[in-house]
């Protein structure tokens, strides 16, 4: 089936609909829903899905199948619907540099935060940009190193380059404590060529399908340098603590 670039007003009667159904289901149990992903950030493409996190004050495997039914009832929602159901419980457990985006990149529909998500300190922003770049090091260095077809390895590289723009979300929160949500706008405080070009990577994906199969070394590379030289640059930072050096 050929698909169209939905408009804004359609996904915003969408999420409409969407929160009525929740409602209606949790009545008082409702504590939070959030729009995030890239229609929140005024990115979407036509193969963008509308992601939402929806918080409720407990679990069951009852609650599981009421929001699985308010999910099928959503137009489209097999292309359409991303996202999760989660208790309070379950979200004060997480760690906390994965409640970075929920924080800074949601959008609120219904309800607050506060009482459930503290706002994120500067030793989560440190340990998102950890675990992002060192996962990504591990990867890109294995295809690096040991036998691998590079033409097929470098279609696995998506998510890993997605996740270069949220380490580097949380860099420019740790160094200037602003948080940019969209990735034409973080190029233009990114002066780092590595950082600039994943980036463009990251945005230009879907355009780059024939120079990936042409130069999937380049882009495996590419991927496994910033993630050595990020945690490099992380951990001078943490040495001197001077934000000014960067």
């Amino acid at each position: 089936m050929e698909k169209f670039m939905l408009k804004q007003s359609e996904v915003d009667q969408w999420l409409t609909d969407f929160l009525k159904r929740l409602r209606k289901s949790f009545r008082e149990r409702l504590i939070f829903v959030g729009h995030h992903g890239s229609w929140a950030r005024g990115e979407a493409g036509i193969t963008s899905d509308i992601d939402s996190i929806v918080i409720i004050d407990h679990i069951d495997t009852q609650d599981l199948t009421a929001f699985r039914d308010i999910i099928d009832a959503m137009p489209d929602a097999k292309h359409l619907a991303s996202g999760g159901l989660f208790s309070i419980s379950e979200i004060k457990t997480w760690p906390r540099f994965e409640l970075i985006q929920l924080f800074y990149g949601c959008k609120t529909l219904h309800g607050t935060l506060n009482g459930i998500v503290e706002k994120p300190k500067s030793i989560d922003f440190k340990e998102d940009i950890r675990v992002k770049a060192s996962s990504n090091l591990r990867q890109a260095r294995h295809y690096l190193l040991y036998p691998h077809d590079w033409s097929k390895s470098v279609h696995k590289l998506y998510y890993p380059f997605k996740s270069c723009f949220y380490a580097l979300q949380s860099w420019i929160l740790l160094l200037d404590g602003k948080f940019i949500a969209r990735k034409d706008k973080l190029l233009d405080s990114l002066s780092n060529s590595d950082d600039r070009e994943v980036i463009q990577v990251v945005k230009d994906w879907k355009q780059l399908e024939q120079d990936l199969e042409k130069r999937p070394l380049y882009y495996i590379e590419l991927l496994e340098r910033w993630s050595r030289n990020m945690l490099l640059r992380l951990r001078a930072y943490e040495s001197n603590g001077d934000k000014k050096a960067w």
